[in-house]
């Protein structure tokens, strides 16, 4: 997914709703094409796990994958 698309803020949306008890403040927007989204660094380390999940399973079901 693009960096900025409605696509992007849903996974954001959707991480802060499965981890609210995390420090969830963000970076300016100029850093998040460095992959750096959140201040805390363990955050931002498991958003882009989350992301990369999220592309994993959606690229695994358009190509049709059973497992």
């Amino acid at each position: 997914m693009k960096l900025g698309t409605k696509e992007f803020y849903e996974i954001i949306e959707n991480f802060e709703k499965h981890f609210p008890h995390m420090r969830l403040d963000k970076e300016p927007k100029e850093l998040w094409s460095k992959s750096v989204i959140f201040q805390d660094g363990e955050v931002n380390n498991l958003f882009n796990v989350f992301r990369l999940g999220y592309s994993f399973g959606r690229a695994s079901y358009i190509n049709g994958a059973s497992e």
